[in-house]
């Protein structure tokens, strides 16, 4: 989709996620309309419509755009560090990192189920996303796992995991007992 300049010559879409992510992270998801969004860019609610004809779209974006970059910067990580790093730790770090990030997994998990109940581009767009997630834990994966088939299955696995555990941190559940997942999980990477 072609990105529209704002009069003032900014990026007018990137003025708008760095709003919604603030009102997000003040408000919540649930409790922050379009309207504000809108209101905090200084822009009509129409004009915001132009760029986001639904609330979840918008959420969409905002926590892809998160999430891109984190999962980036771990995967570099990764790259940089397996060689000093056991399997066991660089899963632990991974979990870590995403499960403390909890507004951003609210978002994920609205969106979650938004694309389950009634949102079919949503779902589309989840696809799209687990697809591609599932393609960088693979690439991730290369360093301890030769084998294409037990690779993908384990960034499954990982993946699968990943959304529990940030599920379960939403909850409030306590003690979630990420190093012994990680060190589970790592028997296979060795």
């Amino acid at each position: 989709m072609a990105i529209r300049k704002s009069l003032n010559g900014n990026n007018a879409r990137a003025d708008i996620l760095t709003a919604a992510s603030r009102l997000f992270i003040e408000q919540g998801g649930e409790s922050t309309s379009l309207k504000d969004i809108a209101r905090a860019c200084n822009l009509s609610t129409g004009t915001l419509y132009y760029y986001y004809a639904s609330k979840s779209d918008l959420i969409f974006d905002v926590t892809d755009a998160y999430f891109d970059d984190l999962t980036h910067r771990l995967l570099d990580w990764v790259s940089q560090s397996y060689q000093q790093n056991d399997p066991e730790k660089i899963l632990q770090v991974v979990f870590e990192r995403i499960t403390g990030d909890l507004l951003r997994g609210k978002l994920h998990h609205y969106l979650v189920q938004a694309a389950v109940s009634s949102e079919p581009a949503t779902r589309e767009r989840f696809q799209q996303k687990y697809t591609e997630w599932r393609k960088m834990i693979d690439s991730g994966l290369v360093h301890f796992i030769q084998d294409d088939e037990e690779r993908g299955l384990t960034a499954h696995i990982i993946l699968a995991t990943l959304d529990g555990l940030v599920l379960q941190a939403i909850l409030g559940i306590d003690d979630i007992p990420i190093q012994a997942i990680s060190a589970h999980l790592a028997k296979n990477l060795k």
